[in-house]
Order: C-alpha cells, then structure tokens, then sequence
C-alpha cells in the first residue's frame, strides 16, 4: 500500500495547452507543479471527443507508480464554492462560459440549446429528416435557400401581380 501513495491527486489547473490535451497542475498540499499531463478524453480514434479543463479548476490527477512525469488528468471536480447546476439523474447539461446551456432530459425526451445573443450553425452533409408527433415550434423566421419564410413574396398570383408577404 505504500507504493500507491500520492498516485491520486486533487490538484488545481494552472497551465493548459489544448493543441496537445496537456495542462500542468498545481498541488498545494505538496507545494509542487505537475509536468505536462494529459487530459483523458472518452474517445480519441474512430469517434473523437475533446475537452479541456479551465485554469484555475479543480481537477482529478492519477500518476503511474514510474514517478511525477506520467500522469493523467481524470476530470474536473465540483466545490462548495462551484456547485452543480442540476440534481437529477435524468438531465446532461453542458453550461458554457459565454451562457450558452445545451440540455438532454431523458425522462422529458427533451433536447433543449439556448444560445444567448448567437447563432447555431449546422453544416450537414446530406438530408435532414425532422420526425414530429406533434407541432414544431420556431420563433423567428425560417430561411430556406435565402428565401425568408415570413418575408417572401411570389412574384406572380392568379391576377399576374405580385403577392402580399405572409400573415
């Protein structure tokens, strides 16, 4: 059991280099810096997934038994002073530094992103196909091909002139 000391670590992130997933972590109960380590992802070859942790936050750090070099950060920790935004286990939410919140409640079957004061770009490569039970709500106007759907007018109705805009 003595070999396994200080292989986990609780420490906070003072240096991130996301162009490789590494950062440096401060421990302060060992008044030491950490060498570069990487940031565990889910995934990394056939899916792909990537994050990295903030400067400042409180990560999770696990260490080979081969020294300080090799080591690995696990996640990110919750405090007393960052407490969690949910507390239910049919939620997953993501909340981003500039208000955007992307949330799937399971039990609801509700898909929920609100991006303050931006714009969702999607870039598909293929159909879309939009399956609905019941109503599909947008507020704000629809734009298909440059063509606005509260704003368009047909050039032509049964008279040969022009249409007034929809109501």
């Amino acid at each position: 059991m003595e070999n396994l000391k200080g292989l986990i670590r609780v420490g906070k992130v003072s240096a991130i280099y996301p162009e490789k997933a590494r950062a440096r972590v401060v421990f302060e109960a060992h008044k030491l810096v950490s060498y570069e380590l990487s940031v565990v992802q889910k995934q990394t070859l056939k899916n792909r997934d990537y994050w990295m942790p903030d400067v400042g936050e409180y990560v999770l750090c696990i260490f080979l038994p081969t020294g300080n070099a090799s080591g690995f950060i696990v996640g990110s920790l919750y405090s007393e002073q960052n407490m969690p935004d949910l507390s239910s286990n049919d939620k997953r939410a993501m909340l981003f530094d500039d208000g955007t919140y992307i949330e799937y409640d399971r039990k609801a079957h509700l898909l929920t992103i609100d991006v303050p004061d931006g714009i969702i770009n999607i870039n598909i490569n293929g159909p879309v196909n939009i399956t609905a039970t019941g109503n599909i709500n947008v507020n704000g106007d629809v734009i298909a091909d440059g063509i606005s759907l509260k704003n368009h007018v047909h050039p032509e109705n049964d008279s040969g002139g022009p249409t007034d805009p929809p109501q």
